[in-house]
């Protein structure tokens, strides 16, 4: 009987480190796919908060540096980088700035009134309540920015940072 019982044992143990095997396997493999996929600015039909639809294919060509900054409008750290982006906007006026968010459109609002955000020219908020940005990206925490230079990825970051850190 102890024999039966080992065995049991011994295969659940087999059975339970082979899927643990297979799922980082599988995850390292997703997420190897998913950096491959970003290293050029991704197609993604995004709605702006009034409605309007943005097409990141229009700002690949457009010679400027693309920023692309995942946020939660809960987030202290991304709180504080919308604090920055208000303080001194000259060192990023001929940049375009995508805010991207999963929230819904209201609390998106309620951000960007808060820290004054509709009167940055180049920057523009979207509620991405569709996921579209994380089914491109991957699982990204908040804030993450990815900084594209001629349509390449030429940054990305997660966590809270200075602007001329993400531009040097």
């Amino acid at each position: 009987m102890k024999k039966y019982i080992r065995l049991i044992l011994l295969s659940c143990l087999i059975l339970i480190g082979s899927f643990l095997i297979y799922k980082i396997w599988n995850t390292t493999k997703v997420k190897a796919s998913v950096s491959d996929a970003i290293q050029k600015l991704p197609s993604l039909m995004l709605t702006k908060l009034d409605g309007t639809s943005i097409n990141t294919d229009s700002l690949r060509n457009n010679g400027q540096i693309i920023i692309l900054n995942y946020f939660n409008p809960d987030c202290d750290h991304c709180q504080s980088m919308a604090k920055e982006l208000k303080k001194d906007t000259t060192i990023i006026e001929n940049i375009c700035w995508l805010m991207v968010t999963s929230e819904g459109v209201e609390k998106t609002f309620r951000f960007v009134d808060s820290f004054q955000l509709q009167s940055i020219s180049f920057l523009t908020v979207i509620s991405d309540t569709s996921y579209l940005f994380q089914k491109a990206f991957g699982a990204v925490s908040v804030p993450s920015f990815f900084v594209y230079k001629n349509g390449s990825l030429y940054r990305k970051h997660s966590g809270e940072c200075s602007i001329p850190y993400l531009l040097k």
